[in-house]
């Protein structure tokens, strides 16, 4: 049966790709208005509740319902940024912000450490980057082979080099690092608690990974936050911002406070394209807390 609705999935992605972008787009906020009807809108608000305490009830509601509506834009997005032809994909991207920073941190030859935050549409900056590095990130298997498959299949099509989420991964990223090479790190993702310490984020604790930091106080390597912000006519502007320096404090809570904060800097540029569906506070520091009852 879980055959069966991969293979549908992949046959809807599919038929998304043959969809003029603007149709897409109506479609996404069609799915964002049904999403209202989930869970996931239920997760976003009490988010946002917990991100932004000085917003009234109208203000969350309306992020909410934007946050949603953006959501579905990003799925419907799947077929053109997994199956359009690369060039018409790159096209795609009309302004670069900081496009100077990656200048630098190509001249430093270092390496390089993307931080790519849930935001925007991040399949968008395996296409940017591809024009001017090749970069290394971790997957996690899906458990379905033909969807792993398809999967995998998308991210090789844009020349992304990949490892396996796990020990074996790490130790992999940091020999690319040794090797100033380029890796990309999805920073805002619960990890398991030994991989983790707990820094604020947007002043409340969550749990964060210490990879980033760990990268950081060991290796010369440039720190570069990442995404792509999707613009009012439907293409997109990559934004580039470069780490704060207490990202590289060998204590691990200072360096995961600085990292929240770059984070919490980029989400603040266009807060309703981040993924607040995701349960970020989950596990608190009592270990009993849960804001998602």
């Amino acid at each position: 049966m879980k055959s069966i609705v991969v293979y549908i999935v992949i046959g809807l992605i599919r038929l998304l790709s043959f969809l003029p972008l603007p149709i897409a787009h109506s479609l996404g906020v069609f799915v964002g208005w049904c999403l209202r009807l989930t869970t996931t809108a239920k997760t976003t608000k009490v988010n946002l509740k917990i991100c932004f305490p000085d917003y009234n009830d109208q203000q969350i509601k309306e992020l909410t319902n934007k946050s949603l509506e953006a959501l579905g834009k990003t799925y419907a997005e799947m077929g053109m940024s997994w199956m359009w032809p690369i060039p018409k994909v790159q096209k795609l991207i009309t302004k670069v912000e900081g496009q100077e920073y990656l200048e630098k941190a190509l001249e430093d030859k270092n390496g390089i450490v993307l931080v790519a935050p849930h935001l925007g549409n991040w399949e968008i900056l395996n296409h940017f980057f591809r024009m001017h590095l090749f970069m290394t990130v971790m997957y996690k298997t899906v458990k379905i082979p033909a969807f792993d498959n398809f999967i995998f299949n998308t991210r090789k099509r844009v020349d992304v080099g990949l490892v396996p989420a796990g020990r074996s991964g790490v130790e992999s990223l940091y020999k690319i690092i040794g090797d100033k090479g380029v890796v990309a790190v999805l920073p805002d993702q619960q990890p398991r608690p030994k991989s983790g310490v707990f820094a604020p984020f947007f002043g409340t604790p969550a749990l964060t990974g210490k990879l980033i930091g760990e990268m950081a106080s060991t290796t010369p390597a440039y720190i570069l936050y990442c995404y792509a912000k999707r613009l009012d006519d439907g293409s997109y502007c990559v934004v580039l911002k470069p780490g704060h320096d207490d990202i590289r404090d060998p204590d691990p809570v200072v360096a995961a406070t600085a990292l929240n904060k770059g984070i919490e800097e980029c989400i603040i540029e266009c807060p309703e394209q981040y993924q607040w569906s995701y349960k970020r506070f989950r596990t608190q520091p009592d270990g009993k807390s849960n804001f998602y009852k």
